[in-house]
């Protein structure tokens, strides 16, 4: 195996003797990839920051490699001679239209100078697989398409490993030229992949190994560039992969179910898809089947297109027979031959009449759209010497005036790869232009179909003219750039809402099919709106009390920080149940159905990569909507705006430091957002269940442009955009320390007149709902004195927050770090004007406890507050549908404790104000029989968990590791163990089905599966102190290192999978 594989993210090597390295799973590794490199590693540095991801099928055959060629080149300004002494010659993007600007008066075609948001080609991370182990800067010479000059130049770099590694690839012989299989040697082995399933696994490693090893922040686009497969009935219409759930299905299958093999094209597709990747078919196979177009719709701002990258000889007939169309001839006849030399035609010319019908398929089915019944005919032809400068010779004939013919003669030569790169290059950087606007599949499809001989998928059935489709191009391009007054993906004839697809891999369930004992009303949504940046952490500083000392740090992460992106992130891991699918990342059952960002992010790359990291919070529940950030990003008119950054050192005691760049965050003003909310306004109806309940706003303070009378502006026009008005939510940061202005006499505090007439939030006070600080701010407002005794101090808060409940405040929440949190709620005549909120919360005054976790438990402080708010917003607005459920889960958790099992008996207002009675029904699946090693897994589960981190990964990789470690005698016992076990299992449950087989009785025609419904309970919401209970406990899973990534949190264990202990809780 070469050593151009990179190590995969659930892999580890040790070091040999001899300073080497060993492998796991047959994978070797250069020195320089020794050691863990898992995906998770903090101290891991990305070798680029690539604008965009470009992931090549077929990486090491002339099409990848000439476009890794030219990108080196034009990143290092590389000149050379050309072979007759030609020169210097500059490095160029000739053919690439993304990286061109616009030429002439009239502009030509470039679209570099022409829109904001083009990727730089220079900034493209590289990579992909191949089944030759052929060093890249080797196959570059090998395949003599480039000037001898250029290549020498660029090869040692190519043959890189470390830098452009080739990940092994997926083969199978029966789609493949007979010519190809003597040197598929680094090819992903049975043993490796013995089925589908495992090679999507594979794959999608591969994937995500790349994106992290190149600090990708764009979209990554998949490209298939190998040599062609044969059609396969299986992925026609009607063929059985015509949904995404038959696509996902098959690949479970074994071959012999399916009754047909999957090519290795449809399974790279549907990894790189299930990744939010977007997939092109280069190809002339029949990949493009129905349900991974499906599959792709899932996902807002993924794409699957095809079929076979249309470069040379098919594109000038395009537009040559559109020329003879517009002229009024009637073009009959189109008469073609090429012939060429390389890989992909001796594929061609051994793989059999299967894979010749595979590429005449898509030459001969160019015009189909078109009315005119075209007699065209084509001839490939291999020619080993030709190499890859292809010949093309068409003839034309027409009908003209009269009958009588026309005819016409074009000659084209030259290299294939050449025509090829720029379109892979330009599919890559319009599906992330695309991608990050959000445009639709549909829309997408039909522009890009000018890259493809036959357009499948959404784009079936367009205008095959050139010119037309170049114009289809720009009507996309130029749409998404001014897509400000638009919905998601369409221009006003062709305006469609992208809505969030929830397919469940079992029974295909609809998200609105999911039995819920709370939820929140109408599927209403939440507006996050206020300060964003990216925080850069510093894990594990030293130091924080000054001085000038040299401080050190173990590692640095990247995270979306800032008001809006805390909320995002805690707001849309919240769910009904246990992830359906980890494997195959099913959308799991939101609480939150639609999360709208609403904040200000520059052009540069942080604000790209803001983007990003805002999108990845929804990786579970995929609920993020950016496409209104992105309307307002390109609204604006400032190319140097800069992103808002902070740099976070988090203390080893857990304390945090902040060095913060507002960026865009200054510049941000009230009539920006405005314009915001009027967009999402525009798009909101209750038809595609876009309305909203909530608007969470964050860090007044850090916004000089959003305060005062223009903070309240704000509120007022986000109160029209809610259902009912909705509930405002207002949460405090960066509060500059006042206090000694406010204070009077000793302990006194200022008076409500002072707080309504302060400068930044006092006009706005009276259109918050909920307002939530920490006692520091609560300090520095209002002057109140805290002194160290709880009783006092208590009393202290209750009197500062009911001066923000005389201007007009709602329910005033303060948290109090390791003092729990307090909150206070104002009169009935208040809540009547705020529908939303919980009318039981009337009058109430609370002090709650903080929840508290196990002492030693690695914690992360920061947006400790940010998730306490979205906590307690979410237990203002969740609602009891009246149906008691039995808690089940598919995931272990601690034992509840007495008093939780106690709230569950037959008490209904008990269970009304229960934090145990969020619960939700799941299938539970047939318990699997045990094997030897599931055994052994079991036995050092939870060990491996602390050991790696809660890393699966990992974990599996680990266990792998030591399993294959053990004695022959260990593992006959673990096998003589688990026969005694499945022995014992069929005794028990042939056991209990004896007892539990009740007699046959009759039906009755009104007993149905749908749990009863309590009217009594019907439409109630949380107590007080039980939601002040729940938002501590979304705080303690926020700031717990071993949960604070998790993309899902399942409400319903909350309780369950919290520890409670008198010591080491740290602030929330």
């Amino acid at each position: 195996m070469s050593s151009a594989t990179p190590s995969k993210p659930w892999q580890r090597t040790t070091s040999s003797s001899d300073g080497g390295s060993t492998s796991v799973k047959g994978h070797s590794h250069s020195n320089s990839l020794s050691g863990p490199k898992l995906t998770s590693d903090a101290s891991h540095i990305p070798k680029t920051h690539g604008s965009v991801g470009l992931l090549v099928i077929g990486l090491g055959g002339a099409n990848g490699t000439t476009m890794l060629a030219g990108i080196l080149a034009n990143r290092k300004k590389t000149e050379w001679f050309g072979p007759r002494g030609e020169g210097p010659i500059a490095s160029n993007y000739n053919g690439c239209i993304t990286q061109l600007n616009q030429k002439g008066i009239h502009g030509g075609v470039g679209y570099k100078d022409k829109v904001v948001g083009l990727a730089d080609a220079n900034m493209a991370a590289v990579g992909g697989w191949d089944i030759r182990p052929t060093k890249l800067g080797d196959a570059l010479l090998e395949a003599q398409i480039l000037d001898y000059d250029l290549v020498k130049q660029v090869k040692d770099d190519m043959n890189n490993t470390t830098k452009y590694p080739v990940f092994k690839g997926l083969y199978d012989e029966r789609f493949i030229g007979s010519s190809q299989h003597a040197t598929a040697s680094h090819v992903l082995s049975p043993e490796e992949v013995p089925t589908s399933r495992e090679a999507l696994k594979c794959i999608r490693a591969d994937i995500r190994y790349f994106k992290w090893k190149n600090g990708v922040v764009g979209h990554t686009t998949v490209i298939w560039s190998a040599s062609v497969e044969p059609n396969i009935e299986l992925c026609y219409p009607g063929g059985g992969l015509d949904t995404a759930q038959q696509l996902l299905d098959a690949i479970e299958m074994t071959e012999e179910e399916r009754g047909s093999p999957l090519p290795p094209s449809v399974i790279y597709a549907t990894a790189a898809i299930l990744e939010g990747c977007s997939f092109v078919n280069g190809g002339s196979q029949n990949t493009m089947c129905p349900g991974l177009a499906e599959l792709a719709k899932q996902q807002l701002g993924v794409y699957c297109l095809g079929t076979d990258f249309k470069a040379g000889q098919t594109k000038f007939k395009t537009a040559a027979v559109e020329y003879l169309r517009t002229m009024g001839l009637t073009p009959k006849v189109i008469a073609s031959s090429n012939h060429l030399g390389n890989n992909d035609m001796c594929n061609l010319d051994t793989g059999g009449a299967s894979m010749r019908k595979a590429k005449l398929r898509v030459k001969s089915d160019i015009f189909a759209p078109w009315e005119e019944d075209i007699d065209h005919k084509v001839s490939v032809m291999y020619c080993p010497m030709i190499n890859d400068e292809k010949r093309d010779f068409v003839e034309y004939t027409s009908l003209g005036f009269m009958a009588q013919h026309h005819t016409m003669v074009t000659y084209t030569r030259a290299s294939d790869s050449v025509l090829c790169v720029p379109l892979m290059i330009d599919a890559a950087v319009f599906c992330d232009y695309f991608s990050r606007k959000s445009w639709s599949y549909e829309n997408v499809a039909k522009g890009l179909a000018y890259l493809f001989k036959v357009p499948e998928g959404a784009a079936k059935g367009v205008d095959p003219g050139f010119f037309r489709q170049m114009q289809e191009l720009d009507k996309q391009v130029m749409s998404a750039a001014k897509s400000d007054a638009k919905g998601k993906g369409g221009d006003e004839g062709s305006q469609m809402q992208m809505q969030r697809h929830v397919k469940f891999k079992e029974n295909n369930q609809p998200d609105e099919d999911v039995v819920t004992e709370w939820a929140i009303p109408n599927n209403m949504g939440i507006v996050c709106a206020g300060l964003a940046c990216v925080d850069m952490q510093l894990l594990s500083s030293t130091g924080g009390d000054g001085g000038e000392a040299i401080e050190t740090f173990k590692g640095e992460t990247s995270m979306a920080g800032g008001s809006v992106s805390m909320a995002c992130k805690n707001l849309a891991r919240l769910c009904h149940v246990d992830p359906l699918d980890d494997v195959y990342m099913q959308v799991t059952p939101p609480v939150v159905s639609n999360i709208v960002p609403l904040c200000k992010a520059g052009f540069d790359n942080t604000g790209i990569k803001l983007i990003t990291l805002l999108e990845a919070t929804a990786t579970s529940c995929r609920n993020v909507d950016t496409k209104f950030m992105k309307n307002s990003r390109g609204r604006d008119s400032d190319p140097n705006a800069r992103t808002g950054l902070a740099v976070l050192p988090i203390y080893q005691d857990g304390r945090r430091g902040c060095f913060f760049d507002a960026g865009s965050n200054a510049t941000f003003a009230a009539s920006e957002m405005v314009e915001m909310i009027e967009d999402v306004k525009k798009n909101s109806s209750a038809d595609n269940g876009s309305a909203y309940g909530a608007f969470l706003f964050g860090y007044p303070h850090l916004l000089p442009e959003m305060q005062g009378e223009a903070l309240a502006h704000v509120f007022s026009k986000a109160r029209s955009l809610m259902e009912d008005g909705g509930i405002v939510v207002m949460d405090l940061n960066g509060v500059p320390d006042s206090s000694g202005s406010k204070q009077t006499p000793y302990g006194s505090m200022c008076t409500a007149a002072d707080l309504k007439s302060d400068a930044v939030i006092g006009p706005a006070l009276s259109h918050v709902d909920i307002l939530h600080m920490n006692e520091d701010e609560v300090v520095s407002l209002t002057g109140a004195k805290l002194e160290g005794d709880d009783e006092k101090d208590k009393s202290v808060l209750s009197g500062a927050a009911s001066m923000f409940l005389k201007c007009g405040v709602a329910v005033v929440a303060i948290t109090r770090g390791k003092s729990g949190c307090f909150i206070k709620c104002n009169n009935e005549e208040r809540f009547s004007s705020s529908k939303m909120l919980p009318a039981t919360w009337v009058d109430q005054e609370i002090h709650v406890d903080a929840s508290l976790l196990p002492a030693g438990t690695d914690i992360n402080s920061n947006g400790a507050g940010d998730s306490f708010t979205c906590g307690l917003l979410v237990a203002a607005l969740i609602r009891h549908t009246g149906l008691c459920l039995p808690v089940e889960s598919t995931t272990p958790f601690k034992p509840k404790s007495p008093a939780a099992k106690n709230s569950q008996g037959n008490d209904m207002s008990a269970s009304t104000d229960s934090l145990d009675g969020l619960s939700t029904s799941s299938s539970s699946s047939p318990t699997k029989k045990p094997t030897a090693y599931s055994l052994y897994m079991r036995e050092n589960y939870v060990a491996l968990k602390q050991q790696c981190s809660d890393d699966k990964k990992a974990i599996f990789s680990r266990c792998h590791e030591m399993w294959a470690a053990e004695s022959d005698e260990n593992k006959q016992m673990y096998e003589r163990r688990c026969k005694e076990e499945i022995e014992k299992n069929d005794a028990e449950a042939a056991t209990v089905a004896v007892q539990a087989t009740p007699p046959p009785k009759a039906k009755r025609s009104d007993e149905n599966d749908v749990p009863s419904r309590n009217l009594h309970l019907a439409n109630q919401p949380m107590n007080l102190e039980t939601a002040a209970q729940f938002a501590s406990l979304v705080a303690a899973r926020h700031i717990d290192m071993s949960t604070r990534n998790l993309t899902h949190v399942n409400i319903n264990r909350i309780r369950e999978e919290s520890s409670v202990s008198a010591h080491g809780l740290e602030e929330i």
